[in-house]
């Protein structure tokens, strides 16, 4: 593909994009207050979750290296004449 046709289907994917977003930004602005307060809140309260859910899974993944580290489970295996199998 020719760097003209990646410009061109960037540029339409960028326009997609913009408009979507447009569409949502005439939508808020049509809320009443009170409904916009409680659409950040929500979002907010989302965005919270959605780290917190990160770090609990990498902290959660990080304990089990750990334990497999400290278990032996990640040294690679032996047979009995002590070649490393896989």
């Amino acid at each position: 593909m020719s760097a003209h046709n990646e410009r061109d289907y960037s540029s339409a994917g960028s326009s997609a994009a913009d408009s979507a977003a447009d569409a949502v930004r005439r939508a808020f602005a049509a809320l009443p207050f009170e409904q916009k307060i409680a659409t950040l809140l929500r979002v907010e309260l989302d965005m919270v979750g959605d780290v917190v859910e990160t770090v609990v899974n990498a902290a959660s993944r990080a304990a089990d290296e750990i334990a497999d580290a400290f278990s032996g489970k990640g040294e690679p295996a032996t047979d009995a004449t002590g070649t490393t199998t896989v």
